[in-house]
């Protein structure tokens, strides 16, 4: 089913209350039926991340729509013709942007990436045979 899919620039989008809806717009058709909810394979509560997008809620879309697989069985039975996976990607992509708090420890991991202070271990990583490789793996030191 051809599912329609807003086109913007995520860096040109603000976090605000309005933004999804001026994007999809369909959304504020939607009766509650729970159709989207009831076909959904991973149980998630549709419909709820739905009516968290049309309130404004971009960080309870977010986190309601996170394991979401978009595999599009909401869209095909929604009378609305809503296309939920694609309302959930936008408010992940709003709330990881904009909302959720940045870890200072990826910025500094970026930035060594960056520098290519990794690059010998990689190589040496990639070149490894396999069972030095699962060896290595199995042995590592794991965090608590």
């Amino acid at each position: 089913v051809p599912a329609n899919k807003a086109v913007y620039d995520i860096n040109q989008e603000k976090p605000v209350p309005g933004t999804i809806v001026s994007l999809y717009p369909e959304i504020a058709r939607c009766v509650s039926c729970n159709t989207c909810t009831k076909a959904c394979p991973q149980d998630l509560e549709v419909m709820d991340f739905i009516q968290a997008a049309l309130r404004g809620d971009i960080k309870k879309a977010a986190e309601l729509s996170f394991d979401c697989l978009q595999c599009g069985l909401c869209a095909a039975r929604c009378p609305a013709d809503i296309v939920h996976y694609h309302v959930g990607q936008l408010a992940r992509r709003l709330y990881g942007k904009y909302i959720s708090p940045k870890s200072p420890h990826l910025e500094e991991r970026n930035t060594e990436i960056g520098k290519g202070i990794f690059e010998e271990e990689i190589e040496g990583l990639t070149t490894m045979d396999l069972e030095a490789l699962k060896k290595l793996y199995s042995e590592r030191d794991i965090e608590k």
